[in-house]
């Protein structure tokens, strides 16, 4: 069996180091750009050629393999059978397909195998290192369908004690987001949220209710910043929400 491994150095400041990662590779440009940028986000790809490597190399057990990144023109049966045999082994082993998105036949098949996390051509970094997260936290389908977090890269700005700070946007969901900011607040604190998104002004009131800050990491997987739990918006602004969430999710699941 022959890994290769990209060459480089994982940026650390983006999610933690010494994370494997099974790719199986299929198009070689794809799969050479997913691990190349796997590296720079702190994530240790074993490349892999095919899924019969995958799975000798999950029962080998050499590695603390946390997940599998596989193309999404494999035939589905084979795949079926991989996953199900390397989750003997390791119970919990999320699955994201890659590459061309497929039509609705093989998205079910893949479904049904458990694949449940999608990464399709056209995307950028921060949906990469968005999926990531997810993949890392081993997502299991009842906290897929749960968990209607759609990811973003936007300007906010955050208003608390009568004082502005600036952040990122980094995920949204209809009852809360994310903000990626080396000035967390602290819990419990109540601000009000500036942002537009598409063509849409949203100013929000909220409650932090968890901050990463250095030290005292709440959610691993996710950069410093705060979660922040939204207040009470006109029902215009959440009907925009609930329709962007839907529309950027459809790119995310398979």
């Amino acid at each position: 069996m022959r890994l290769k491994h990209p060459d480089g150095s994982p940026d650390t400041g983006n999610m933690p180091a010494s994370h494997f990662i099974l790719l199986i590779e299929s198009d070689p440009d794809r799969s050479d750009a997913i691990a190349t940028q796997l590296v720079r986000l702190g994530v240790e790809p074993i490349r892999v050629a095919d899924l019969a490597e995958a799975v000798a190399l999950v029962k080998a057990q050499e590695y603390a393999i946390e997940a599998i990144i596989l193309p999404s023109d494999l035939a589905t049966r084979p795949v079926h059978k991989a996953l199900k045999s390397m989750r003997r082994r390791q119970p919990v082993l999320p699955a994201m397909a890659y590459g061309k998105a497929p039509d609705g036949k093989q998205a079910k098949a893949l479904r049904q195998a458990g694949v449940l996390l999608a990464l399709w051509d056209g995307y950028d970094e921060a949906m990469l290192r968005f999926q990531l997260n997810r993949l890392i936290a081993g997502e299991t389908p009842s906290v897929v369908r749960r968990s209607r977090r759609a990811p973003t890269h936007l300007p906010v700005r955050v208003t608390v004690g009568g004082r502005d700070k600036d952040g990122t946007l980094y995920s949204l969901a209809e009852g809360g987001c994310f903000i990626e900011s080396p000035r967390a607040c602290m819990d419990g604190a109540r601000l009000m949220i500036s942002f537009e998104l598409e063509d849409w002004r949203f100013e929000v009131p909220g409650e932090v209710v968890f901050a990463n800050v250095p030290g005292n990491l709440q959610r691993p997987n996710l950069p410093l910043g705060m979660g922040v739990r939204f207040g009470e918006m006109p029902k215009a602004s959440e009907d925009r929400l609930k329709r962007f969430i839907q529309e950027r999710m459809e790119a995310l699941e398979v």
